[in-house]
């Protein structure tokens, strides 16, 4: 021990940043210094750099959208060296559902564990076996002005070092048509503040599940369908984590034939644009066209076209990327076959199936990293 703790405090805290969480909450118990050192918030984002380069997936599984009958798993080495084992959820006390994932960042899981309107949440630390309840959001249901949609999602602010918890709730105005208001929860205050910037929620509305939103660059994004003349176009409505401000980016003219799932692709917003019904022979759309929005010559964003699909025999349903890379996708079954899990590199055009022995149920995937980062703010 003496002569570990005579080498140089960089060379210390560059050997235990290269090790697994599991390893560092063992060596907390062996020495003082080591673990002040891995507390440190300057240590634990180089651990976290480093972890990120080799991310795992995380993969709830669900037989129905009720909840029951659900499994998170833990894949980690995908492509190679495949691993996979369950992670028990550990709450005190028993839950009506089983909880829904939010999203994963940082090493944190935001979990919602409420049986309505997504009103209860937990931050989770898988690697550190560290959660908290957060607290209950300001914006709730009431007999006169009951909640119709929630919407949420779960990202990192970079420039202010802070995980942001965002909820959209619409609301039915008597006219039938939807208003809109939207709160954050910070990691770092610890407290949840209702948005002014809604403006354009009067012009669209978020549509998808629970697992239809992505962080790209600092920003959290959902698809929206717009509303009264707006009726026939798609767009995705983008909240700035930074500023805390919502925009509308518009989409091509496909999405509107077309089920479109918002993605992340190598730091770019992307999108995927499946069938909406599957027939291989009749008159519905029967191809998958993988988008991203890059910036062009002329200075202006415009979506290319990275992966087409044509005339495919079973329906492709994208589930997320990994590694900001690769695809996840679910091919549907039929009668003789299970659906089949796989990652698609578009680069190099290589094909990956996943050995997991329950896509034939309803899935949520996420890439997942390895961290310290605190539950509650202290980092």
């Amino acid at each position: 021990m003496a002569s570990s703790l005579s080498l140089p405090q960089t060379t210390i805290s560059d050997i235990l940043s290269r090790l697994p969480v599991k390893s560092l909450t063992r060596f907390k118990s062996v020495s003082k210094d080591w673990a002040y050192l891995t507390s440190t918030p300057a240590f634990v984002s180089d651990h976290l750099r480093r972890s990120s380069s080799d991310p795992s997936l995380i993969v709830r599984c669900y037989n129905t959208q009720s909840g029951f009958d659900s499994v998170i798993l833990l894949i980690t080495d995908p492509t190679k060296n495949f691993a996979c084992r369950h992670l028990a959820v550990p709450l005190d006390e028993p839950l009506p559902l089983f909880p829904k994932i939010v999203g994963s960042i940082g090493g944190l899981v935001c979990l919602d564990v409420s049986p309505c309107y997504a009103s209860d949440f937990v931050l989770w630390n898988p690697g550190t076996k560290q959660f908290k309840h957060l607290p209950f959001p300001l914006i709730a249901s009431t007999r006169s002005n009951p909640i119709w949609l929630v919407f949420v999602g779960f990202g990192f602010d970079s420039f202010n070092n802070d995980y942001k918890l965002v909820r959209i709730v619409s609301f039915k105005r008597n006219d039938g048509l939807p208003f809109v208001r939207a709160e954050v929860y910070s990691w770092k205050e610890g407290v949840w503040k209702e948005l002014e910037d809604t403006v354009c929620f009067d012009s669209a509305i978020i549509c998808g599940g629970q697992d239809g939103v992505v962080v790209v660059d600092g920003s959290l994004n959902w698809v929206a369908i717009g509303l009264q003349r707006y009726a026939d176009r798609k767009v995705v409505i983008s909240f700035d984590m930074r500023r805390e401000v919502f925009k509308t980016i518009p989409l091509p003219a496909l999405t509107r034939i077309g089920n479109v799932k918002v993605m992340s692709y190598m730091g770019l917003l992307a999108i995927a644009v499946y069938p909406l019904v599957f027939a291989a022979n009749g008159n519905n759309m029967n191809r998958f066209e993988f988008s991203v929005l890059s910036d062009c010559e002329d200075g202006r964003k415009h979506w290319t076209n990275v992966v087409l699909a044509e005339n495919f025999s079973k329906s492709l349903v994208p589930m997320g990327t990994w590694r900001d890379r690769e695809l996840m996708i679910k091919q549907m079954g039929d009668r003789d076959n299970h659906p089949k899990l796989f990652l698609y590199d578009p680069i190099d055009e290589r094909t990956k199936r996943l050995p997991i022995d329950c896509v034939d149920l309803y899935l949520q995937c996420y890439s997942h990293v390895e961290s310290l980062v605190s539950v509650d703010g202290r980092n």
